[in-house]
C-alpha cells in the first residue's frame, strides 16, 4: 500500500515538473518580453526598498532594526514570493476555472487535482524577485556575518515560511471560489494581506498580536522570523515554524478536499 502510494506521489511529481516545464518554455519563446518582465520586476522591488531605505536613513532604527535589517527582510521576502510565485502561480487561477467551469478539465485526468492547477501557469517575473532576494539576502548574510548553525536553522525555517506561504496566500484564500461568485479580487486581497505582514520590524510587535503573527495568522514566518534567526539562533522559532506549517499544511488539504465536493461540473470539458 505504502509502495503504491508513493509510486502514485512519483507519478504526479513528474507531471507537475513536466507541466512546469512547459509552461517555462512557452513563457520563454519570446525573448525580449520574457527579460523585460523578469528586469521591470527588478527595478519594481529596488523602487520599493529604496524608500524603505530612506525612511530608515531619516528616523533611525525601529526596535534595533536598521536599514540593513530592512534590506535583509526584504531579500528572504522576495525568495519565498518568488519561488511560489515561480512554481505555483497556477493557484491564484483557481476562482476563474470554478466561475467558468474550465475546473472539469483538471478532474478528468488520473493525476493530483493541486498538481494539475499549480503547474498550469506561471508567472517569470519571480525570476527577478528570486535573483535580487538570493542578492539581498547573501549581503545581509555577509554583512551580519552569520555562522553556519545559524545558516542551517535559517534553510529550516526559510522551507517553513515556503510551506505557510502556499498555504495562506496561495491555497486558503482562493478556496473562496468554492463558496462565492467572482471572489478572485477577494482572494487576492487576503494573499497580498499575508505577504505584507511578514515585512515588518518584529520588535514593535508584541503581546497577543505578535502570537496571532505566529500562529493564527503566521505572516511573521515569510521574512521576519528568518531575519531573526540569522540575527541570533532562536530554535524555538525555528521549531515553532516547523510544527505551525505542519499543522496549517495539513488543514489547508483537509480544506481543499471538503470544498472540492461543492463544486458543480459545468459540463464544459473539450479537448486539450
Amino acid at each position: 500500500m505504502a509502495k503504491d502510494r508513493m509510486s502514485y506521489l512519483l507519478d504526479d511529481f513528474r507531471y507537475y515538473r513536466r507541466s512546469l516545464g512547459v509552461q517555462f518554455r512557452a513563457a520563454a519563446s519570446l525573448r525580449g518580453a520574457f527579460l523585460l518582465q523578469v528586469f521591470g520586476m527588478i527595478v519594481n522591488n529596488i523602487a520599493l526598498l529604496a524608500a524603505w531605505i530612506f525612511l530608515f536613513v531619516h528616523f533611525g532604527s525601529i526596535n534595533g532594526w536598521t536599514a540593513a535589517e530592512l534590506i535583509g527582510v526584504q531579500g528572504i521576502n522576495m525568495i519565498v514570493f518568488g519561488l511560489l510565485m515561480l512554481t505555483n502561480t497556477g493557484l491564484m487561477d483557481l476562482p476563474r476555472h470554478v466561475d467558468q467551469g474550465s475546473f472539469d478539465n483538471f478532474l478528468t485526468r488520473p493525476i493530483s487535482i493541486l498538481g494539475q492547477i499549480s503547474s498550469s501557469n506561471i508567472d517569470v517575473t519571480a525570476i527577478g524577485d528570486i535573483s535580487l532576494g538570493v542578492v539581498l539576502t547573501a549581503w545581509y548574510i555577509l554583512h551580519a556575518r552569520v555562522g553556519p548553525s545559524a545558516l542551517l536553522l535559517f534553510g529550516l525555517a526559510l522551507v517553513a515560511g515556503c510551506v505557510l506561504f502556499w498555504c495562506f496566500a496561495l491555497l486558503l484564500p482562493n478556496l473562496l471560489a468554492f463558496y462565492m461568485f467572482d471572489g478572485e479580487r477577494v482572494s487576492r486581497y487576503l494573499s497580498f494581506v499575508f505577504l505584507d505582514g511578514g515585512l515588518y520590524p518584529t520588535g514593535v510587535l508584541t503581546g497577543p498580536l505578535r502570537t496571532i503573527l505566529l500562529t493564527v495568522f503566521p505572516s511573521l514566518f515569510i521574512g521576519a522570523v528568518q531575519l531573526d534567526v540569522l540575527r541570533g539562533l532562536h530554535l524555538w522559532l525555528v521549531l515553532l515554524g516547523v510544527v505551525i506549517a505542519v499543522i496549517w499544511l495539513r488543514i489547508s488539504l483537509w480544506l481543499f478536499n471538503r470544498s472540492l465536493r461543492r463544486y458543480e461540473s459545468a459540463n464544459l470539458t473539450g479537448a486539450r
